[in-house]
């Protein structure tokens, strides 16, 4: 079973980088690193997150600097994917507005500081059908052959 094992929280900054598909150098990014993540396992899901950024922005989420996932709705929503997000040992997750930053001071209305938190657990063990213990599907009240 899948567990646990953080949540990180991590506020915008200004694209130093030139990651951000819509602003390169200029816009909102959370970028979540090593340093941020801080797992040793070799495999780790994020199964939500959850956003808030500037009223009116939309935002990619990169894995890796490769696009993982759009979202239309970039602020006080939630990331919910059906599939959960693999995160390796060493990899960073990028979230990224299509709105220019702006200085502080911010507010919750008019000056919004993009930010984020990773919701990650234990990727889930893989059911295992070993040799030898699989039966085939009986119908209810059949003889065994």
């Amino acid at each position: 079973m899948a567990g646990p094992l953080s949540h990180p929280f991590q506020l915008g900054v200004k694209d130093s980088t030139s990651i951000n598909p819509y602003l390169p150098g200029s816009g909102w990014d959370v970028i979540f690193d090593t340093n941020v993540i801080r797992s040793n396992l070799p495999v780790i899901e994020c199964y939500h997150i959850a956003i808030d950024g500037p009223v009116g922005s939309s935002a990619a989420i990169l894995l890796d600097n490769f696009p993982w996932d759009y979202v239309n709705q970039a602020w006080s929503n939630g990331w919910d994917p059906s599939q959960p997000m693999l995160i390796g040992q060493g990899m960073t997750v990028a979230i990224c507005w299509n709105v220019a930053f702006t200085a502080g001071p911010y507010n919750r209305t008019t000056n919004i500081q993009a930010q984020a938190t990773l919701w990650l657990r234990e990727p889930a063990q893989q059911q295992q059908i070993l040799p030898g213990l699989a039966f085939p599907y009986q119908q209810p009240g059949a003889a065994f052959r």
